[in-house]
Parts: structure tokens; sequence; C-alpha cells
């Protein structure tokens, strides 16, 4: 089993993280379903040979509005399509 670990500014936050799939650079992850509770940005997934840690930097919000606003894209639809007129 993989550990993760969210690191912001060379300091690890959480460790031993479990996620579902394994993260990329941009991807906007919560640890719980509430909107008030911190997202994070991955900017870098760092990998170590022959171990089963990673860690993840991240750039914390401290809730899902503070994240929406800053990070562009995210749950963003619009612009998507576009319509004729």
């Amino acid at each position: 089993m993989v550990q993760y670990n969210f690191v912001v500014a060379s300091a690890r936050v959480e460790t031993n993280v479990s996620l579902p799939l394994a993260p990329r650079a941009g991807d906007v992850i919560s640890l719980t379903t509430g909107v008030d509770t911190p997202h994070y940005l991955v900017q870098r997934v760092e990998l170590f040979a022959n171990s089963d840690v990673v860690n993840v930097h991240v750039q914390r919000f401290p809730d899902q509005l503070s994240a929406k606003l800053a990070i562009d894209g995210f749950r963003n639809t619009r612009g998507f399509v576009e319509t004729d007129k």
C-alpha cells in the first residue's frame, strides 16, 4: 500500500493519507466531503525509488470556496461548451 504525505512549503502537514487514485499535478483534493474543510491543489508528486512513500507537494486552501476562487478551472464550466448564436 502506498503512503501519501502532503507537503506544504517543505513541511509535512498530513501524513499517511489514503487516496483512491494516484494524484497528478493540478488535481484538487479534499480529505473529507465537507465544503468547510481544507482543500489542496497538487503542485508536484515526488516518488522515491524502492519505497512506498510518495510526497505530494500541495497548496492548501482553508475551504472549498477559497479554492474555487483561486484555482482557474476548478468546477468552472463557463466557456467549456460553445453554442452557435
